[in-house]
């Protein structure tokens, strides 16, 4: 006769046929390319709650959290114009014509 007892790995092994052993697999690989791809760090929470329900049962609905690093967006630079409006080019600054090509050609000449 086989032992009815779990220990802590059989349990999870054993969750709903292995669905919380592939869920922590899947959120595991999910979080080391996240920290390969950033160089960050993360964790993974798994919560067991367990409760008796009326009929003397004892039911369990894991939860498992996944904190993924993540890379920083960065910061963008613009420019407000007279108007109010967003802009890349700063209005207060004249365009820089580039004349090297019309000496070149003068001096060709």
């Amino acid at each position: 006769m086989a032992k009815a007892e779990l220990n802590f790995m059989e349990f999870i092994q054993s969750f709903r046929r292995g669905e919380l052993l592939e869920m922590g697999d899947k959120h595991l690989n999910e979080l080391m390319d996240a920290i390969n791809e950033t160089g960050g760090n993360g964790s993974i929470t798994i919560t067991l709650p367990f409760k008796v329900n009326k009929a003397g049962q004892i039911e369990c609905t894991p939860d498992i959290a996944v904190k993924k690093p993540r890379r920083p967006m960065g910061t963008g630079i613009y420019y407000a114009t007279d108007d109010g409006r967003l802009s890349r080019r700063d209005p207060r600054q004249e365009d820089w014509v580039d004349d090297l090509d019309d000496r070149r050609m003068r001096d060709r000449d």
